[in-house]
Protein backbone atom coordinates (compact mmCIF):
# COMPACT_ATOMS: atom_id res chain seq x y z
CA UNK A 1 0.00 0.00 0.00
CA UNK A 2 1.09 3.47 -1.28
CA UNK A 3 1.99 5.72 1.95
CA UNK A 4 1.29 9.27 0.84
CA UNK A 5 3.68 12.26 2.73
CA UNK A 6 1.31 14.99 3.74
CA UNK A 7 4.32 17.69 4.21
CA UNK A 8 5.56 16.87 0.58
CA UNK A 9 3.19 19.44 -1.00
CA UNK A 10 4.30 22.10 1.59
CA UNK A 11 8.19 21.07 0.82
CA UNK A 12 7.32 21.43 -3.08
CA UNK A 13 5.49 24.43 -2.27
CA UNK A 14 8.32 26.19 -0.33
CA UNK A 15 10.74 25.24 -2.64
CA UNK A 16 8.82 26.97 -5.69
CA UNK A 17 8.62 30.14 -3.58
CA UNK A 18 12.34 30.05 -2.89
CA UNK A 19 12.78 29.42 -6.99
CA UNK A 20 10.55 32.42 -7.51
CA UNK A 21 11.77 34.50 -4.77
CA UNK A 22 15.80 34.06 -6.49
CA UNK A 23 14.13 35.03 -9.76
CA UNK A 24 12.39 38.19 -9.06
CA UNK A 25 14.38 41.08 -10.17
CA UNK A 26 14.25 43.14 -6.37
CA UNK A 27 16.29 39.79 -5.12
CA UNK A 28 18.58 39.83 -8.25
CA UNK A 29 18.91 44.14 -7.62
CA UNK A 30 19.64 43.41 -4.05
CA UNK A 31 22.28 40.48 -4.71
CA UNK A 32 24.34 42.97 -7.52
CA UNK A 33 24.03 46.05 -4.43
CA UNK A 34 25.17 43.33 -1.63
CA UNK A 35 28.19 42.38 -4.17
CA UNK A 36 29.01 46.37 -5.22
CA UNK A 37 28.48 46.87 -1.50
CA UNK A 38 30.72 44.40 -0.28
CA UNK A 39 33.26 45.04 -2.62
CA UNK A 40 33.49 48.56 -1.96
CA UNK A 41 33.81 47.78 2.16
CA UNK A 42 36.28 45.47 1.67
CA UNK A 43 38.34 47.74 -0.54
CA UNK A 44 37.95 50.71 2.23
CA UNK A 45 38.67 48.26 5.16
CA UNK A 46 41.52 46.80 3.12
CA UNK A 47 42.77 50.62 2.16
CA UNK A 48 42.28 51.21 6.15
CA UNK A 49 44.34 48.16 7.51
CA UNK A 50 47.17 48.35 4.61
CA UNK A 51 47.54 52.09 5.86
CA UNK A 52 47.97 51.08 9.08
CA UNK A 53 50.69 48.99 8.54
CA UNK A 54 52.29 51.26 6.31
CA UNK A 55 52.01 53.88 9.10
CA UNK A 56 53.40 51.46 11.82
CA UNK A 57 56.56 50.25 9.47
CA UNK A 58 57.64 53.87 8.94
CA UNK A 59 57.07 54.68 12.90
CA UNK A 60 59.42 51.78 13.54
CA UNK A 61 61.99 52.94 10.55
CA UNK A 62 62.36 56.02 11.88
CA UNK A 63 63.03 55.06 15.14
CA UNK A 64 65.90 52.63 13.68
CA UNK A 65 67.03 55.55 11.46
CA UNK A 66 67.77 57.46 14.47
CA UNK A 67 69.86 55.14 16.38
CA UNK A 68 71.41 54.35 13.22
CA UNK A 69 72.65 57.50 12.67
CA UNK A 70 73.23 57.69 16.06
CA UNK A 71 75.57 54.98 15.98
CA UNK A 72 77.26 55.81 12.84
CA UNK A 73 78.29 59.37 14.16
CA UNK A 74 80.27 57.63 16.49
CA UNK A 75 81.77 55.35 13.88
CA UNK A 76 82.35 58.41 11.89
CA UNK A 77 84.42 60.34 14.67
CA UNK A 78 86.72 57.24 14.53
CA UNK A 79 85.98 55.96 17.82
CA UNK A 80 85.36 52.35 17.06
CA UNK A 81 85.80 51.21 20.83
CA UNK A 82 83.19 53.82 21.90
CA UNK A 83 80.79 52.04 18.88
CA UNK A 84 81.20 48.82 20.28
CA UNK A 85 80.87 49.82 23.89
CA UNK A 86 77.80 52.13 22.53
CA UNK A 87 76.25 48.60 21.08
CA UNK A 88 76.84 46.64 24.21
CA UNK A 89 75.38 48.86 26.69
CA UNK A 90 72.16 48.95 24.53
CA UNK A 91 71.86 45.21 23.82
CA UNK A 92 72.22 45.14 28.15
CA UNK A 93 69.96 47.92 28.97
CA UNK A 94 67.28 48.00 26.04
CA UNK A 95 64.00 47.41 27.34
CA UNK A 96 62.34 48.06 23.88
CA UNK A 97 62.73 44.79 22.10
CA UNK A 98 65.49 46.52 19.96
CA UNK A 99 69.16 44.27 19.40
CA UNK A 100 71.96 45.57 18.06
CA UNK A 101 75.08 43.76 15.74
CA UNK A 102 78.16 45.01 14.35
CA UNK A 103 79.48 42.07 12.31
CA UNK A 104 82.52 41.94 9.47
CA UNK A 105 80.80 41.27 5.73
CA UNK A 106 82.88 39.06 3.86
CA UNK A 107 81.32 40.16 0.61
CA UNK A 108 82.14 43.80 1.73
CA UNK A 109 85.56 45.94 0.33
CA UNK A 110 87.95 45.82 2.95
CA UNK A 111 90.99 47.64 1.04
CA UNK A 112 92.58 49.43 4.25
CA UNK A 113 92.44 53.51 4.21
CA UNK A 114 94.62 55.45 5.89
CA UNK A 115 94.28 55.68 9.61
CA UNK A 116 94.72 59.87 9.75
CA UNK A 117 92.14 60.17 6.92
CA UNK A 118 89.15 61.15 7.99
CA UNK A 119 85.97 58.15 7.64
CA UNK A 120 84.06 58.72 4.67
CA UNK A 121 81.20 56.44 5.07
CA UNK A 122 79.06 55.47 2.13
CA UNK A 123 76.43 53.32 3.43
CA UNK A 124 73.85 51.78 1.68
CA UNK A 125 70.73 51.02 4.35
CA UNK A 126 67.44 48.27 4.28
CA UNK A 127 64.60 47.90 6.16
CA UNK A 128 63.20 44.55 6.10
CA UNK A 129 61.12 42.25 8.29
CA UNK A 130 62.12 39.16 9.35
CA UNK A 131 62.33 36.62 12.06
CA UNK A 132 64.45 36.91 14.89
CA UNK A 133 66.30 33.65 14.17
CA UNK A 134 67.24 34.25 10.71
CA UNK A 135 69.07 37.86 11.80
CA UNK A 136 70.34 36.97 15.91
CA UNK A 137 72.14 34.81 17.12
CA UNK A 138 69.38 32.01 18.86
CA UNK A 139 69.98 28.80 19.02
CA UNK A 140 67.81 26.91 17.57
CA UNK A 141 64.31 26.36 18.75
CA UNK A 142 64.00 29.31 20.79
CA UNK A 143 61.24 30.60 21.74
CA UNK A 144 61.74 33.97 20.05
CA UNK A 145 63.30 32.75 17.12
CA UNK A 146 60.20 32.93 14.81
CA UNK A 147 59.22 36.81 16.60
CA UNK A 148 59.54 38.92 13.95
CA UNK A 149 61.86 42.13 13.83
CA UNK A 150 61.80 44.66 11.92
CA UNK A 151 65.38 44.93 10.76
CA UNK A 152 67.25 48.02 9.40
CA UNK A 153 70.72 46.91 7.85
CA UNK A 154 73.61 49.29 7.25
CA UNK A 155 76.62 48.76 5.05
CA UNK A 156 79.84 50.43 6.22
CA UNK A 157 83.71 51.00 4.85
CA UNK A 158 85.72 48.66 6.13
CA UNK A 159 83.58 45.27 5.51
CA UNK A 160 81.46 46.50 8.52
CA UNK A 161 77.96 46.09 8.48
CA UNK A 162 75.27 47.57 11.00
CA UNK A 163 72.33 45.66 12.36
CA UNK A 164 69.68 47.27 14.72
CA UNK A 165 66.62 45.22 15.13
CA UNK A 166 63.14 45.84 16.89
CA UNK A 167 60.50 43.51 17.72
CA UNK A 168 57.23 44.06 16.41
CA UNK A 169 55.46 41.37 18.15
CA UNK A 170 52.83 43.86 19.35
CA UNK A 171 52.29 45.58 16.06
CA UNK A 172 51.82 42.26 13.74
CA UNK A 173 49.55 41.27 16.20
CA UNK A 174 47.73 44.31 16.14
CA UNK A 175 47.86 43.89 12.17
CA UNK A 176 46.94 40.66 12.69
CA UNK A 177 43.86 41.43 14.89
CA UNK A 178 42.96 44.22 11.99
CA UNK A 179 43.01 42.12 8.89
CA UNK A 180 40.87 39.67 10.70
CA UNK A 181 38.16 42.69 11.45
CA UNK A 182 38.34 43.48 8.00
CA UNK A 183 37.83 40.08 6.91
CA UNK A 184 35.05 39.64 9.21
CA UNK A 185 33.46 42.61 8.77
CA UNK A 186 33.16 42.18 4.99
CA UNK A 187 31.92 38.51 5.37
CA UNK A 188 29.46 40.58 7.88
CA UNK A 189 28.09 42.91 5.33
CA UNK A 190 27.86 40.61 2.55
CA UNK A 191 25.68 38.46 5.22
CA UNK A 192 23.21 41.07 5.88
CA UNK A 193 23.28 42.35 2.93
CA UNK A 194 21.67 38.86 1.46
CA UNK A 195 19.79 38.75 4.17
CA UNK A 196 18.43 42.11 2.80
CA UNK A 197 18.10 41.04 -0.43
CA UNK A 198 16.08 38.07 0.58
CA UNK A 199 13.98 40.35 2.96
CA UNK A 200 13.11 42.91 0.02
CA UNK A 201 12.52 40.31 -2.46
CA UNK A 202 10.18 38.36 -0.28
CA UNK A 203 8.09 41.94 0.94
CA UNK A 204 8.22 42.64 -3.65
CA UNK A 205 6.51 39.11 -3.94
CA UNK A 206 3.87 39.74 -1.05
CA UNK A 207 2.90 42.71 -2.81
CA UNK A 208 3.20 40.96 -6.04
CA UNK A 209 0.94 38.15 -5.29
CA UNK A 210 -1.46 40.65 -3.53
CA UNK A 211 -2.00 42.34 -6.92
CA UNK A 212 -2.12 38.70 -8.72
CA UNK A 213 -5.03 37.76 -6.64
CA UNK A 214 -6.77 40.90 -6.79
CA UNK A 215 -6.31 40.77 -10.77
CA UNK A 216 -7.60 37.39 -10.93
CA UNK A 217 -10.85 38.04 -8.42
CA UNK A 218 -11.60 40.97 -11.09
CA UNK A 219 -10.72 38.84 -14.30
CA UNK A 220 -13.31 36.47 -12.70
CA UNK A 221 -15.81 38.95 -12.83
CA UNK A 222 -15.81 40.62 -9.30
CA UNK A 223 -15.17 44.40 -10.34
CA UNK A 224 -15.80 45.54 -6.30
CA UNK A 225 -12.13 44.46 -5.89
CA UNK A 226 -9.20 46.80 -5.12
CA UNK A 227 -5.87 46.64 -4.31
CA UNK A 228 -4.81 46.49 -0.56
CA UNK A 229 -3.07 50.08 0.45
CA UNK A 230 -0.46 50.46 3.25
CA UNK A 231 0.10 53.10 5.82
CA UNK A 232 4.03 53.35 4.26
CA UNK A 233 2.25 55.79 1.23
CA UNK A 234 5.70 53.97 -0.77
CA UNK A 235 5.42 53.68 -4.47
CA UNK A 236 3.37 50.67 -4.57
CA UNK A 237 1.21 52.54 -2.38
CA UNK A 238 1.11 55.13 -5.17
CA UNK A 239 0.41 52.80 -7.90
CA UNK A 240 -2.23 50.58 -5.60
CA UNK A 241 -3.99 54.13 -5.28
CA UNK A 242 -3.76 54.77 -9.04
CA UNK A 243 -4.98 51.22 -9.94
CA UNK A 244 -8.23 51.69 -7.60
CA UNK A 245 -8.82 54.61 -9.41
CA UNK A 246 -9.03 53.66 -12.92
CA UNK A 247 -10.88 50.25 -11.18
CA UNK A 248 -13.45 52.51 -10.11
CA UNK A 249 -13.61 54.46 -13.46
CA UNK A 250 -13.89 50.85 -15.42
CA UNK A 251 -16.27 50.10 -12.43
CA UNK A 252 -18.33 52.99 -12.96
CA UNK A 253 -18.68 52.42 -17.09
CA UNK A 254 -19.59 49.13 -16.96
CA UNK A 255 -22.54 49.83 -14.64
CA UNK A 256 -23.14 52.32 -16.63
CA UNK A 257 -23.21 50.48 -20.21
CA UNK A 258 -25.20 47.49 -17.99
CA UNK A 259 -27.84 50.89 -16.93
CA UNK A 260 -27.41 52.17 -20.71
CA UNK A 261 -28.56 48.51 -21.94
CA UNK A 262 -31.39 48.11 -19.51
CA UNK A 263 -32.58 51.62 -20.40
CA UNK A 264 -31.94 50.97 -24.52
CA UNK A 265 -34.07 47.92 -24.23
CA UNK A 266 -36.68 49.45 -22.06
CA UNK A 267 -37.02 53.14 -23.65
CA UNK A 268 -36.38 52.02 -27.67
CA UNK A 269 -38.41 49.16 -27.11
CA UNK A 270 -41.82 50.56 -27.64
CA UNK A 271 -41.06 52.98 -30.31
CA UNK A 272 -39.71 50.09 -31.74
CA UNK A 273 -42.63 48.41 -31.60
CA UNK A 274 -44.86 50.86 -32.21
CA UNK A 275 -43.35 51.52 -35.57
CA UNK A 276 -43.86 47.98 -36.68
CA UNK A 277 -47.50 47.73 -35.19
CA UNK A 278 -47.61 51.07 -37.31
CA UNK A 279 -46.82 48.76 -40.36
CA UNK A 280 -48.43 45.92 -39.79
CA UNK A 281 -51.65 47.16 -39.75
CA UNK A 282 -51.24 49.38 -42.56
CA UNK A 283 -50.00 46.28 -44.60
CA UNK A 284 -53.40 44.74 -43.33
CA UNK A 285 -56.03 46.13 -45.75
CA UNK A 286 -55.83 47.73 -49.13
CA UNK A 287 -54.85 51.39 -48.54
CA UNK A 288 -55.06 54.18 -51.22
CA UNK A 289 -51.70 56.13 -52.09
CA UNK A 290 -52.09 59.04 -49.41
CA UNK A 291 -53.12 56.79 -46.63
CA UNK A 292 -49.71 55.08 -47.31
CA UNK A 293 -47.93 58.07 -47.69
CA UNK A 294 -48.86 59.54 -44.48
CA UNK A 295 -48.25 56.35 -42.55
CA UNK A 296 -44.81 55.95 -44.29
CA UNK A 297 -43.77 59.95 -42.99
CA UNK A 298 -44.95 58.46 -39.87
CA UNK A 299 -42.42 56.16 -40.18
CA UNK A 300 -39.65 58.23 -40.87
CA UNK A 301 -40.33 60.64 -37.88
CA UNK A 302 -40.30 57.57 -36.03
CA UNK A 303 -36.92 56.11 -37.28
CA UNK A 304 -35.54 59.61 -37.32
CA UNK A 305 -36.28 59.63 -33.50
CA UNK A 306 -34.15 56.69 -33.09
CA UNK A 307 -31.26 57.58 -34.82
CA UNK A 308 -31.62 61.08 -32.82
CA UNK A 309 -31.48 58.75 -29.65
CA UNK A 310 -28.44 56.92 -30.83
CA UNK A 311 -26.58 60.17 -32.00
CA UNK A 312 -26.89 61.00 -28.76
CA UNK A 313 -25.68 58.46 -27.24
CA UNK A 314 -23.16 58.36 -29.85
CA UNK A 315 -22.13 61.84 -28.73
CA UNK A 316 -21.80 60.82 -25.25
CA UNK A 317 -19.31 58.55 -25.78
CA UNK A 318 -17.27 60.81 -27.76
CA UNK A 319 -17.36 63.11 -24.83
CA UNK A 320 -16.59 60.25 -22.07
CA UNK A 321 -13.59 59.08 -24.30
CA UNK A 322 -12.33 62.27 -25.09
CA UNK A 323 -12.44 62.18 -28.12
CA UNK A 324 -13.52 65.75 -29.53
CA UNK A 325 -10.86 67.18 -26.80
CA UNK A 326 -8.76 68.33 -29.22
CA UNK A 327 -10.79 70.75 -31.52
CA UNK A 328 -10.91 73.43 -29.11
CA UNK A 329 -9.68 77.19 -29.61
CA UNK A 330 -10.19 80.27 -27.73
CA UNK A 331 -14.28 81.40 -27.90
CA UNK A 332 -16.52 84.17 -26.68
CA UNK A 333 -18.93 82.98 -24.34
CA UNK A 334 -21.07 85.58 -24.28
CA UNK A 335 -21.53 86.29 -27.92
CA UNK A 336 -22.32 82.32 -27.99
CA UNK A 337 -24.81 82.13 -25.13
CA UNK A 338 -26.52 85.61 -27.03
CA UNK A 339 -26.66 83.97 -30.42
CA UNK A 340 -28.41 80.54 -28.71
CA UNK A 341 -30.79 82.89 -26.96
CA UNK A 342 -31.78 84.57 -30.06
CA UNK A 343 -32.52 81.74 -31.94
CA UNK A 344 -34.59 79.96 -28.86
CA UNK A 345 -36.84 83.07 -28.88
CA UNK A 346 -38.69 82.39 -32.29
CA UNK A 347 -39.20 79.03 -31.32
CA UNK A 348 -40.05 79.95 -27.53
CA UNK A 349 -42.86 82.48 -29.07
CA UNK A 350 -44.66 79.86 -30.50
CA UNK A 351 -45.24 78.12 -27.15
CA UNK A 352 -46.31 81.87 -26.06
CA UNK A 353 -42.78 81.79 -23.39
CA UNK A 354 -40.11 84.16 -23.66
CA UNK A 355 -36.22 83.66 -23.33
CA UNK A 356 -34.78 86.39 -21.66
CA UNK A 357 -30.60 87.08 -20.94
CA UNK A 358 -29.04 88.45 -18.49
CA UNK A 359 -25.14 88.41 -19.99
CA UNK A 360 -23.24 90.71 -16.83
CA UNK A 361 -19.66 90.25 -18.71
CA UNK A 362 -18.27 88.30 -22.16
CA UNK A 363 -15.61 86.04 -20.88
CA UNK A 364 -12.86 84.61 -23.28
CA UNK A 365 -12.56 80.94 -22.30
CA UNK A 366 -10.30 78.17 -24.33
CA UNK A 367 -13.12 75.20 -24.99
CA UNK A 368 -14.67 73.16 -27.54
CA UNK A 369 -17.13 75.87 -28.44
CA UNK A 370 -19.43 73.47 -30.26
CA UNK A 371 -19.65 71.72 -27.17
CA UNK A 372 -20.18 74.52 -24.92
CA UNK A 373 -23.05 75.66 -27.82
CA UNK A 374 -24.92 72.27 -27.27
CA UNK A 375 -25.08 72.18 -23.42
CA UNK A 376 -26.55 75.55 -23.73
CA UNK A 377 -29.02 74.36 -26.57
CA UNK A 378 -30.07 71.06 -24.14
CA UNK A 379 -30.55 73.51 -21.69
CA UNK A 380 -33.25 75.43 -23.17
CA UNK A 381 -34.76 73.01 -25.29
CA UNK A 382 -35.34 71.55 -21.49
CA UNK A 383 -36.57 74.59 -20.14
CA UNK A 384 -39.21 75.76 -22.43
CA UNK A 385 -40.09 71.80 -23.34
CA UNK A 386 -40.99 71.57 -19.35
CA UNK A 387 -42.06 74.91 -18.90
CA UNK A 388 -45.91 75.41 -18.69
CA UNK A 389 -46.97 78.66 -20.77
CA UNK A 390 -46.95 81.26 -20.38
CA UNK A 391 -43.68 81.05 -18.94
CA UNK A 392 -40.42 82.23 -18.94
CA UNK A 393 -36.73 81.21 -19.19
CA UNK A 394 -33.72 83.28 -18.49
CA UNK A 395 -30.16 83.03 -19.27
CA UNK A 396 -27.51 84.47 -17.30
CA UNK A 397 -23.57 84.74 -17.82
CA UNK A 398 -21.82 85.80 -14.16
CA UNK A 399 -17.86 86.11 -13.80
CA UNK A 400 -15.00 87.16 -15.83
CA UNK A 401 -11.82 85.31 -18.32
CA UNK A 402 -10.66 83.36 -14.96
CA UNK A 403 -14.20 82.04 -13.15
CA UNK A 404 -17.69 82.32 -15.08
CA UNK A 405 -21.39 80.72 -14.50
CA UNK A 406 -23.73 80.17 -17.02
CA UNK A 407 -27.33 79.53 -15.62
CA UNK A 408 -29.99 78.71 -17.46
CA UNK A 409 -33.51 79.25 -15.04
CA UNK A 410 -37.46 78.94 -15.60
CA UNK A 411 -40.70 78.77 -13.58
CA UNK A 412 -41.85 75.67 -14.07
CA UNK A 413 -43.02 72.48 -11.93
CA UNK A 414 -38.74 72.21 -11.18
CA UNK A 415 -37.10 68.77 -10.38
CA UNK A 416 -37.39 67.08 -6.13
CA UNK A 417 -34.08 67.36 -4.93
CA UNK A 418 -34.30 64.16 -4.12
CA UNK A 419 -34.22 63.09 -7.91
CA UNK A 420 -31.44 65.80 -8.80
CA UNK A 421 -28.56 63.54 -8.81
CA UNK A 422 -30.49 60.64 -10.93
CA UNK A 423 -31.88 63.16 -14.27
CA UNK A 424 -27.96 63.09 -15.44
CA UNK A 425 -27.92 59.32 -15.84
CA UNK A 426 -28.67 58.07 -19.35
CA UNK A 427 -32.47 57.32 -20.57
CA UNK A 428 -33.68 58.65 -16.91
CA UNK A 429 -37.28 60.50 -17.25
CA UNK A 430 -39.57 61.14 -14.14
CA UNK A 431 -42.75 60.17 -14.25
CA UNK A 432 -44.39 63.51 -15.23
CA UNK A 433 -42.13 63.39 -18.04
CA UNK A 434 -42.94 59.93 -19.13
CA UNK A 435 -45.63 61.52 -21.72
CA UNK A 436 -43.63 64.12 -23.58
CA UNK A 437 -41.00 63.86 -26.45
CA UNK A 438 -37.52 63.03 -25.61
CA UNK A 439 -34.99 60.48 -24.79
CA UNK A 440 -33.74 61.55 -21.66
CA UNK A 441 -29.98 62.00 -22.83
CA UNK A 442 -30.27 65.93 -22.95
CA UNK A 443 -28.91 66.47 -19.40
CA UNK A 444 -26.38 63.45 -19.82
CA UNK A 445 -25.03 64.77 -22.58
CA UNK A 446 -24.45 68.23 -20.68
CA UNK A 447 -23.04 66.49 -17.61
CA UNK A 448 -20.64 64.63 -19.98
CA UNK A 449 -19.77 68.55 -21.71
CA UNK A 450 -19.16 69.54 -18.18
CA UNK A 451 -16.81 66.60 -17.41
CA UNK A 452 -14.28 67.39 -20.46
CA UNK A 453 -14.23 71.15 -19.49
CA UNK A 454 -13.71 70.09 -15.52
CA UNK A 455 -16.44 72.20 -14.82
CA UNK A 456 -19.17 71.88 -12.20
CA UNK A 457 -22.99 71.44 -12.25
CA UNK A 458 -25.64 72.64 -9.78
CA UNK A 459 -28.78 72.21 -9.62
CA UNK A 460 -30.87 74.41 -7.72
CA UNK A 461 -34.86 75.57 -6.84
CA UNK A 462 -35.41 79.12 -9.07
CA UNK A 463 -38.77 79.40 -6.60
CA UNK A 464 -40.95 78.25 -8.45
CA UNK A 465 -39.09 76.28 -11.27
CA UNK A 466 -35.17 75.31 -11.97
CA UNK A 467 -32.01 77.03 -12.16
CA UNK A 468 -29.38 74.90 -13.84
CA UNK A 469 -26.19 76.02 -12.95
CA UNK A 470 -22.78 75.78 -14.96
CA UNK A 471 -19.10 76.77 -13.11
CA UNK A 472 -16.29 77.18 -15.23
CA UNK A 473 -12.58 77.52 -14.40
CA UNK A 474 -9.77 79.14 -16.41
CA UNK A 475 -7.86 76.08 -17.50
CA UNK A 476 -4.02 75.85 -18.46
CA UNK A 477 -3.12 74.28 -22.35
CA UNK A 478 -0.75 74.63 -24.30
Amino acid sequence: METRNPTAPRARLRDFDRGRLFRTSAFRLALIYATLFSTLSAATLGFIYWSTRDQIESQVDARLRLETDYLINLYKSGALPELLEAIQRRNQIDTYGRFYFLANNEAADTTETDEDAPIRVKSTRSHTTRNMGDVADLPPGSPRAFNPVRVAETQLPNGLKLTIGHEISDEKALLDHTFALVVGATLLTLFFSLIGGVWIGSSVLRRIDSVSRTATEIMSGDLSQRLSVTARDDEFDEIATKLNQMLNRIEDLMKSMQQVTNNVAHDLRSPLTRLRTKLEVTLLEERDAENYRAVMGEAIDDADSLIQTFNAMLSIARLEAGIDSTEWSQANIGNLVEELAELYQAVAEEDQMIVETDIQDYPSYFCNRHLIGQAVTNLLDNAIKYTPAPGAVCVRIEGNDDAFTISVADNGPGIPPAERERVFERFVRLENERNSAGNGLGLSLVKAVAQIHKAEIELDDNKPGLVIKMHFTKQKHA
